[in-house]
């Protein structure tokens, strides 16, 4: 009764059915198992090949650049240097006339220029003959004059062309600035260049004299270092170039006093007298595709205008369109002083061969030279810049080793997936394959063997030239000396180990090529093919495991289903034995009494 029992309670519970279940399915999945871990190692297998596929490409990338023959190759390259880098510098393109030049440098390329005619300003006028505020301070005009920053506070007043202003009825140094600029009697422009810590003070209208006193313990003109009296020149002050152009004091008036533009080169500009400085408007020029630098030179009081461009054919053209602002500026009459060509000659003294370029930076024979001063007033001067150009056969070292390098990587990799494991007997997945073992001897082979065709006296090993293979099967350039005595004696001999017909870098290229690139358009290469191979066996497995894995979702539909009738049963006897049981005990029961 005891086993009885125990069935029917584990076949009651759901988790014992699942159990069960679940054990059973397990035995019936040993053949997917199986399938998977065979996919996993052919997963494994093709990623090997593509990482082997990577690897033999790089040594043959770096085998072609060794076996170029063009103007680009390697052994094109070429280094170059200047005596003088401050009258030229240099730098040789592949190719390059190998030699030594001397460069004599007569004149330099310039732009076009063109600048204002006259001042912009010529009234009276007086400035700040020192900085005003003491140490590296400024004045700040914000504030009342006894914060403004002044060494001493300025007080009492000061008269200005009869008019006279008193400073304590003034809050703040601007506001004192703004009475007087709005002043008609005044008739003057005075403000505070925070820049260069100076005053400025001019008449605004009329040829008549600027004429200034002042009163007080002490005096403003003496404390922002302008002589009090009658100034009768413009005493070079310049114009307030970041004043709103309504508000400059030019020497001209502008007939438009909102929005005007002009042309330079073919370009229109635009400004507004409200709202746009001289320099906002400087700034807009420089911006634009009018191809110009232009500045305001205050030492000058004149616009300046540079071409980007230059040489001897360069100029600049302007306008105005509407309104007259140029004409303001003293420049819509000025006429543009034309560009230079750069003149000097190459290996000579005489003016017949000079050469002329209409810029500083060109190319000759495959040579840039950016020429940035003069060194002669005459072609016969004794004085010269040598620019040497030679063979760059550090790029050509460099590109040996790289060479060498992706050779280890690609023989290294051959071996260690071709090894057997001595101890676990594992097999790498090349282990056998006697296609990429051949490869891996055959790269060596070739590496090590004389190079046919070599000139008679010429190095045809690569050992000749420092190349050896040590003991760990590792290729590298070990004798430095030896390389560099055969490269700068011979360099063409050096080239022909690698580029010519039977040179190493083209022999590589010819082993390397049927594993990594397709023969045609019907054929794949050795490496893919062999992929394509283990890409279907894995879409076979993948095709088995989808059957398998239906058929097993209809097998544990069968077990449950089974399982369900066997409890169904066993309930059932288990239901009819109690009954039997509880008939036998009340035969017993009645027996008994």
């Amino acid at each position: 009764m005891a086993i009885s029992s125990s069935i029917t309670s584990a076949f009651n519970a759901n988790t014992g059915l699942n159990l069960l279940i679940n054990q059973f399915m397990a035995l019936e999945r040993r053949p997917l198992t199986s399938l998977n871990t065979k996919k996993t190692s052919l997963n494994t297998t093709v990623n090997i090949y593509s990482d082997l596929k990577s690897t033999l490409t790089d040594l043959l990338t770096a085998a072609r650049e060794l076996a170029s023959t063009n103007t680009s190759s390697v052994y094109n390259s070429r280094a170059s240097s200047s005596s003088d880098e401050s009258k030229l510098t240099t730098s040789a393109g592949a190719g390059a006339a190998v030699g030594t030049f001397q460069i004599r440098i007569k004149q330099l390329a310039t732009g076009a220029s063109i600048q204002s005619t006259g001042e912009l300003i010529t009234k009276a006028a007086a400035k700040s003959t020192s900085k005003v505020a003491p140490g590296s301070g400024t004045i700040d005009v914000t504030k009342n004059f006894a914060n403004a920053g002044f060494i001493n506070t300025p007080d009492g007043t000061v008269t200005i062309n009869s008019q006279t202003f008193t400073l304590s009825d003034y809050s703040t140094v601007q506001s004192f600035l703004d009475a007087v600029n709005n002043d008609a009697t005044a008739n003057s422009n005075i403000y505070y260049n925070k820049t260069e810590d100076k005053f400025y003070i001019e008449q605004k209208s009329g040829n008549t004299d600027l004429i200034i006193s002042q009163t007080g313990s002490n005096p403003l003109f003496s404390e922002i270092k302008i002589t009090a009296g009658t100034h009768t020149g413009n005493g070079n002050t310049g114009v307030q170039s970041d004043a709103l152009l309504n508000k400059t004091n030019f020497d001209g008036i502008l007939t438009s006093t909102t929005n005007g533009s002009f042309k330079i080169n073919g370009v229109t500009l635009t400004y507004n007298t409200n709202t746009d400085t001289l320099d906002s408007v400087l700034s807009k020029i420089n911006s634009s595709t009018a191809n110009v630098n232009a500045f305001y030179d205050s030492s000058l009081d004149k616009v300046v205008i540079k071409s980007k461009n230059t040489g001897s054919t360069d100029t600049i053209t302007l306008s105005d369109v509407s309104g007259n602002l140029l004409s303001t500026l003293n420049l819509s009459g000025a006429t543009a002083t034309n560009g230079t060509d750069s003149l000097f000659t190459i290996n000579s003294t005489n003016f017949s061969d000079q050469i002329a370029k209409s810029t500083n930076t060109f190319i000759i024979n495959g040579i840039t030279y950016n020429l940035k001063n003069t060194n002669v007033t005459n072609y016969t001067d004794s004085t010269y810049a040598t620019v040497t150009v030679t063979q760059d056969t550090s790029a050509i070292q460099s590109k040996i080793t790289n060479f060498l390098d992706k050779f280890n990587s690609a023989t290294e990799y051959i071996k260690t997936k071709s090894n057997i494991d001595p101890i676990t007997k594992t097999r790498g997945p090349l282990a056998g394959n006697t296609t990429f073992t051949s490869l891996s001897n055959q790269l060596f082979q070739k590496l090590s063997e004389q190079i046919a065709g070599i000139a008679g006296g010429n190095p045809d090993y690569l050992h000749d030239i420092g190349i050896t293979i040590n003991k760990s099967l590792k290729a590298s350039l070990a004798d430095i000396t030896k390389f560099n005595n055969a490269i700068t004696s011979n360099s063409k001999a050096v080239e022909d180990l690698f580029n010519s017909t039977n040179g190493i870098a083209n022999k590589i290229d010819t082993l390397l090529k049927p594993f990594i690139e397709s023969p045609s358009l019907s054929r794949e290469s050795i490496i893919d093919e062999t992929k394509k191979i283990f890409s279907r066996q894995i879409e076979n497995i993948d095709t088995r495991i989808n059957r398998m894995e239906e058929r097993l979702k209809i097998k544990e539909n069968q077990y449950r289903q089974q399982l369900y009738t066997m409890q169904g049963l066993l309930n059932s006897a288990v239901f009819q034995g109690s009954q039997i049981i509880s008939f036998t005990n009340t035969i017993v029961s009645n027996n008994t009494f």
